[in-house]
């Protein structure tokens, strides 16, 4: 199944292309965590037609009004996980510092689990492609929603992990109009498969990957990479060498790329 924690090895920058590394404002917003306590509200409906649910986690006693959002999806090979059972502590450290994050329920009804190997097979792209419209539904109910939770609604991102990063990979590359399209977007052990569907129209990128992942092909992340920098969009590609998929104490260093990644592309200095 696409989220399972493995071995971790050495990890290396393989590409970047477009966007440099900047630094935050004096109080160190965005770039640590500054908050020691979140306000989470669990359980609001983003999608009535289902309904799904998400949680969304703000920075206890923050009064900034127009703060960056991300959408966070779990992983679970489309057929299991909840937006309480993530490997990477992505939405809780995020809002520490500084950021709404919505971590989403979404279509996981496949059965068995999914499998890139090195295809995904058809009754998984259909679960892809429907997770993908509850996550561009879940984009446009933070933009609805940016005055009632304090979001910056021209400055929301996407993220996940395997099965969710797949998700998010998509979403960041199939803007269905303006309302769900992002600003950038994050890939933990993801990635599309050939870099199918690309264009300088996309979103920016960052994709974390393992050379020898038994569950998505490293070669996803890989021509997903290639595939950008043909089309000009600003993508960052970390390659971690070895056997292994959302290799769990290399947690801190998504988080913490992450940052910077999404500081440079949201415009946060």
């Amino acid at each position: 199944m696409l989220q399972h924690a493995a071995v971790p090895a050495l990890l290396l920058f393989v590409t970047a292309c477009g966007g440099s590394s900047s630094s935050a404002g004096p109080s160190g917003r965005y770039a640590r965590e500054v908050f020691s306590n979140v306000t989470i509200d669990r359980g609001l409906v983003y999608r009535a037609d289902r309904p799904l649910q998400l949680d969304l986690y703000r920075p206890a006693g923050d009064d900034e009004p127009r703060r960056p959002a991300i959408v966070w999806m779990h992983g679970g090979g489309f057929a299991g996980g909840d937006r309480g059972s993530s490997i990477v502590p992505f939405p809780e450290s995020m809002a520490k510092s500084g950021y709404v994050v919505a971590s989403i329920d979404y279509d996981t009804t496949a059965s068995p689990p999914c499998v890139a190997e090195p295809h995904l097979r058809g009754d998984c792209q259909a679960v892809l492609d429907a997770a993908i419209a509850d996550a561009q539904e879940a984009v446009r109910w933070l933009k609805r929603n940016a005055g009632v939770y304090g979001i910056d609604p021209d400055r929301v991102a996407i993220a996940g992990e395997s099965a969710g990063a797949m998700t998010a990979a998509g979403v960041g590359t199939r803007a269905a109009d303006s309302a769900s399209s992002v600003r950038a977007w994050i890939s933990i052990s993801g990635g599309i498969d050939g870099g199918a569907g690309v264009d300088a129209k996309d979103a920016p990128g960052l994709l974390f990957a393992n050379t020898e992942d038994p569950y998505v092909p490293f070669a996803w992340s890989a021509d997903t990479d290639a595939a950008l920098r043909r089309a000009g969009v600003p993508v960052r590609f970390v390659a971690i060498e070895g056997v292994g998929h959302v290799p769990t104490d290399h947690v801190e260093s998504f988080i913490a790329q992450s940052r910077d990644f999404l500081r440079d592309e949201l415009d946060l200095d």
